[in-house]
């Protein structure tokens, strides 16, 4: 092909471009364009520049064990480190009962970096939707979400719950996502306009009839927590969760300037504070004196639907085992599970092939990993690692 052809051929993509989305899409064309490859993608997130601070102070450290207060054996600590070395982790932590059993990094990460969370920003949004259910901003799971988008009253969306977008049973259409930067789910993540795809998603099938995970779920949350609350996303975040834990820097993305905050994806937070949210959920929801959530409403975060038994409140939950979990129902999709979890309380969040945040109340366990995306990152195995290599006095070391 000639040069003159080619650069025809740029030229006219281009004049599509514009005239297809108009001038005032640059911010979206910029984004797409400058996004950093899937192996940078969780450290080289400054390229986005839109963005509501949460907190900008240093991240307070768990202490660290002593022989006295290690209650994970060396070969389990061992084990899980080297697992998760194989798979290229930026960061593994691993705490039990408030303390530092295991702090790995990867090169040139520390304490004090900031990892992107890809979809572990929907666990956390979980957390965040259960204060304002427990405080009494939202209602009740029942509360109409066309109390807070109007544009779903007059239509077949209007019966659809707080608790079905929790439970991601809700029924809208998925926003189709591929490659293409013309597809839906490209302007989920880049585009200026959070809110008018929302409003626009159709159903795809009854409401409360089938489990189906799904991006819009999360992301009409947003519409919920600041019409219920009377404040932005970050701003609730701050002052009811991120102050009572004590966390360090956070950040989440805006569509635009004044904007619309992306809660279905990419929150950005230090390890440490990734843990120290695990723990207070791991105690009940307690942090020091201070409880941040009621255990009521912690537990109710953490039980499994009618439809989908292993998810929560946008949480996944490891029993009952059944080889698999269910990810969408309408399309027959699966994930594997390689064995039972070793306890029956095993709560995770879960990002992009294999950012995780594990929580075990029952043995106030705790472990985030990230790093490398790699879909093979086995759930089962590396938690019964660590449940498998504590200590048999551990009852002993819990906080009661």
């Amino acid at each position: 092909m000639s040069l003159i052809k080619s650069l025809s051929i740029v030229v006219a993509a281009g004049l599509v471009l514009v005239l297809g989305y108009g001038i005032n899409d640059r911010v979206f064309w910029t984004r797409w364009f400058s996004q950093p490859p899937g192996d940078t993608v969780l450290t080289d997130w400054a390229w986005y520049k839109t963005v509501d601070v949460i907190a900008d102070g240093p991240s307070t450290p768990l202490p660290v064990a002593d022989n006295q207060s290690r209650v994970i054996s060396r070969s389990a600590l061992q084990d899980a480190e080297a697992y998760a070395q194989s798979f290229d982790s930026l960061a593994f932590l691993v705490v039990q009962n408030g303390v530092l059993q295991l702090e790995h990094y990867g090169a040139g990460i520390d304490r004090s970096s900031v990892i992107d969370s890809q979809s572990m920003h929907k666990g956390f949004l979980g957390v965040v939707a259960t204060i304002a259910l427990d405080k009494g901003f939202i209602p009740s799971l029942d509360t109409l979400v066309s109390d807070y988008i109007s544009e779903w009253a007059e239509d077949e969306r209007q019966s659809i719950t707080v608790g079905q977008l929790l439970e991601m049973n809700s029924g809208l259409a998925q926003a189709e996502f591929t490659a293409s930067p013309f597809s839906p789910g490209q302007r989920l993540f880049f585009g200026t306009d959070l809110d008018t795809p929302v409003q626009n998603t159709p159903l795809a099938f009854p409401p409360g009839t089938a489990f189906d995970f799904n991006h819009v779920n999360s992301q009409a949350m947003h519409a919920v927590l600041t019409g219920a609350t009377g404040m932005s996303y970050a701003g609730f975040v701050r002052e009811y969760l991120w102050q009572p834990l004590g966390g360090g820097y956070a950040q989440v993305r805006r569509d635009r300037e004044g904007g619309t905050a992306r809660i279905f994806c990419c929150i950005q937070l230090r390890p440490m504070d990734w843990v120290r949210l695990g723990v207070m959920l791991a105690n009940g929801g307690r942090v020091g004196d201070a409880q941040v959530i009621s255990e009521a409403w912690v537990e109710r975060l953490m039980t499994g639907s009618e439809l989908n038994p292993n998810f929560g409140f946008h949480v996944w939950l490891g029993s009952p085992y059944s080889g698999t979990r269910l990810v969408s129902e309408p399309s027959n999709r699966r994930s594997p599970v390689s064995a039972p979890f070793l306890a029956d309380d095993v709560m995770y969040v879960e990002g992009r092939g294999g950012q995780r945040l594990y929580v075990v109340p029952s043995a106030r366990l705790v472990a985030y990993r990230a790093g490398r995306i790699d879909f093979s990152w086995d759930d089962a195995k590396i938690v019964n690692i660590l449940l498998s290599g504590l200590e048999t006095d551990v009852d002993s070391a819990l906080v009661q």
